[in-house]
């Protein structure tokens, strides 16, 4: 039996997101110094970009089969995603295409994103705030910015929200590409009286997304958009894979999958 780790990160072409890929890189390697750990790049579209920058990246799907090659029989496949979405299916349905191949591995795991279930809302929500406690005044607000998603897993932003809620009435979650938006983020704070908002990226890794359109100069950023409505902004730009505390879930997903394919 021959195992290996592959790290599934959506990826991203800001180097200010790179710490948060070395960072859960390093703690991963610490914890199995004796299993090989390769990363690869779900996204298509980064994979593309980083290629013609001279800068070639494997798919999780390439990185086993450079696996395969090698002799590797047995492989955990760790989501670095934050929610289980599109691409987290997506890694489901290679794991088991790979398990059928006659000439496939004789095991495929696939940990769980960030939040997996309703105990992991209970989780994360409970990591989160330690992170937005910190710095935050007495009647200041902290809004998370996920990405969002059309997939149904974006049910996860929203189950956050109300963790968040029952927990701080201060600390408030939002979407990009969902709601809620920052339209209805603006209408809240506007109807609470908030007067500042702590902006923190609920992003693996803090890139385009965090310093384009969380903080960005642009008339749409949500900065921008705060600060018209009369709401004073501070930014923190550290992804979720920077925070020990969050990489600690992601390690105890990757040890459940480990443990599941050793079992068999």
């Amino acid at each position: 039996m021959s195992t290996a780790i592959v790290l599934a990160a959506f990826g991203s072409r800001h180097k200010n997101a790179m710490a948060s890929l070395t960072h859960i890189t390093e703690r991963v390697r610490a914890a199995y110094p004796d299993i090989p750990v390769r990363v690869a790049y779900t996204s298509k579209t980064i994979r593309g970009h980083m290629k013609k920058a001279g800068e070639a990246v494997d798919s999780v799907s390439a990185a086993l089969d450079k696996l395969l090659s090698e002799g590797v029989t047995h492989v955990a496949v760790q989501s670095l995603h934050l929610i289980p979405g599109t691409e987290f299916h997506e890694l489901l349905g290679l794991a088991n295409e790979l398990m059928l191949r006659e000439d496939g591995f004789s095991r495929v795991e696939v940990g769980f994103p960030l939040v997996a279930g309703e105990a992991g809302v209970e989780q994360v929500a409970d990591a989160v705030l330690a992170i937005a406690e910190q710095g935050k005044g007495e009647n200041d607000a902290v809004l998370f910015m996920g990405h969002g998603t059309k997939h149904d897993g974006n049910v996860y932003y929203e189950a956050l929200h109300r963790a968040f809620q029952q927990r701080d009435p201060s600390v408030h979650m939002g979407a990009m590409e969902a709601e809620p938006g920052i339209d209805a983020i603006i209408e809240r704070f506007t109807r609470d009286g908030v007067k500042k908002a702590h902006l923190l990226p609920f992003l693996f890794g803090a890139g385009w997304h965090a310093a384009r359109d969380m903080v960005g100069d642009s008339e749409t950023s949500w900065k921008t958009r705060l600060e018209k409505a009369g709401i004073q902004c501070e930014a923190v730009l550290k992804g979720a894979g920077e925070y020990d505390h969050l990489v600690d879930i992601w390690l105890s997903h990757l040890h459940d999958a480990l443990a599941r394919m050793n079992r068999c």
